[in-house]
């Protein structure tokens, strides 16, 4: 009698403290993007941040350490070095200069995916079936990944010689990938196939003046479904796809990042070595300063019409 009255009353205590932590655990709800909004890779805590336009001050961060990355694996976030708000602006896509590529979910800070790349991971993109893309400049690889949220980490599945690797962008509209071989412009096609995800095709479409060298940032210019940001080391440029030309837009060098919104433009204008601790606009005027940061790219939190459909839904959920 004794043994069925203590199994009651640990039942019970267990019930109790289950619905305990189940209220405390709902009532932590989830965050809530401001309606103007920066991201930033900021490499100086191995961050993403995510900044309220309208005042400049952090409203989100993550890093590797807080998000239970495993310990063999937080290398690979060292000089987090990109960021785009991918599905509706419901998550993030990053690289980081170690190896990584990760796709974070921005409500609960999430890590749905993480990879290796390669050496130094410039940039990356998700394809229209919800895979991934990266390219990692050091060891000039362009390479596939099959997103696997329920095992949460995986391996590249394609890998193609690309020297100077160091932007990818999809054009839904016209259904190619690009990207920049030095200062080339080249598209690739894509299979499609969700399980076996492959590139070909490769097709160089674009040369910039020789005067140029290191073709860096590639980013679709805001309302626009046919025009790119190019940046070099030398300066910012518009590369028209309809008309196939670029146009020379500021004379700024060695430029990081480059997008635009309705309320202007943000650059990464290095100011000691490669990184800063604020962004400018079109006029050159820092936006902000955050002290001690090294700030290697910032992008406008909008939807990216050229790259993927208004309604832009995760595959996997």
């Amino acid at each position: 009698m004794e043994k069925i009255l203590y199994a009651a009353m640990c039942a019970i205590l267990f019930l109790c403290c289950s619905s305990s932590d189940e209220s405390e655990a709902n009532s932590q709800s989830p965050f809530t993007l401001p309606d103007k909004a920066i991201v930033l890779a900021e490499q100086a805590s191995k961050s993403v941040v995510i900044l309220d336009a309208s005042t400049y001050r952090t409203v989100w961060s993550w890093n590797p350490e807080k998000a239970g990355v495993p310990s063999n694996c937080q290398t690979w976030f060292h000089n987090p070095s990109e960021v785009k708000p991918v599905f509706n602006n419901q998550y993030i896509l990053m690289t980081a200069s170690g190896g990584a590529v990760a796709l974070i979910r921005i409500a609960d800070s999430k890590l749905m995916y993480y990879a290796y790349v390669g050496e130094n991971p410039h940039s990356a993109e998700i394809l229209p079936d919800g895979n991934l893309v990266a390219v990692s400049s050091t060891n000039g690889k362009l390479r596939t990944f099959m997103t696997d949220t329920i095992k949460g980490t995986g391996k590249w599945f394609a890998s193609y010689e690309l020297p100077s690797a160091h932007n990818v962008v999809w054009d839904l509209q016209r259904e190619l990938l690009y990207t920049t071989e030095g200062i080339k412009l080249c598209t690739y096609k894509y299979n499609f196939n969700r399980k076996e995800p492959r590139l070909q095709d490769r097709s160089v479409i674009f040369e910039l003046p020789n005067t140029e060298s290191c073709g860096h940032d590639l980013f679709p210019v805001y309302n626009k479904i046919d025009v790119l940001w190019i940046t070099t080391n030398e300066n910012v440029w518009q590369y028209d796809i309809k008309n196939n030309k670029a146009e020379l837009i500021y004379p700024l060098y060695a430029v990081k990042s480059v997008c635009n919104s309705a309320d202007g433009v943000l650059m990464l204008y290095p100011t000691t070595e490669w990184w800063s601790d604020g962004l400018i606009n079109e006029k050159g005027k820092k936006l902000f300063n955050i002290y001690g940061a090294k700030i290697y790219k910032g992008r406008w939190v909008m939807n990216n019409t050229f790259s993927y459909p208004k309604e832009h839904k995760p595959k996997f959920e």
